[in-house]
């Protein structure tokens, strides 16, 4: 019982990906595509892989995608964050979007990024 508490807490909280929430602000949003670099290790297991891709929309709304890839695990190969950030007038960025996808190694579908669970 305790087990499916704490599993329902964990999906009824607003965060989403790597811990950010719609409404979060920053002052520099380049912190959401450099952070995955603060911890990457070369030296671990597997083949691990970044790739970072920032861009503007016409409105002037950043999109950052952030990937990283060649987990030593069996079943995901890697995760993809999105963020999409809106310009405040005061120079500040609002997270207007998070959204967290994954990449499996095995299972129906292991080529394409993926919102469901690596079975």
């Amino acid at each position: 019982m305790l087990r499916f508490a704490f599993a329902f807490a964990l999906l009824a909280t607003p965060l989403h990906a790597n811990g950010y929430a719609v409404g979060d602000t920053f002052e520099d949003p380049m912190v959401l595509a450099t952070e995955v670099f603060d911890g990457f290790l070369t030296e671990e297991e597997g083949n691990p892989g970044v790739e970072v891709d920032v861009s503007l929309d016409y409105f002037g709304n950043m999109t950052i995608l952030v990937a990283e890839t060649g987990f030593a695990d069996d079943s995901v190969r890697g995760v993809r964050n999105q963020y999409v950030l809106e310009p405040g007038e005061d120079g500040v960025w609002t997270l207007i979007y998070a959204h967290q996808q994954q990449l499996c190694y095995r299972g129906v579908n292991t080529v394409t990024w993926q919102d469901g669970l690596c079975v």
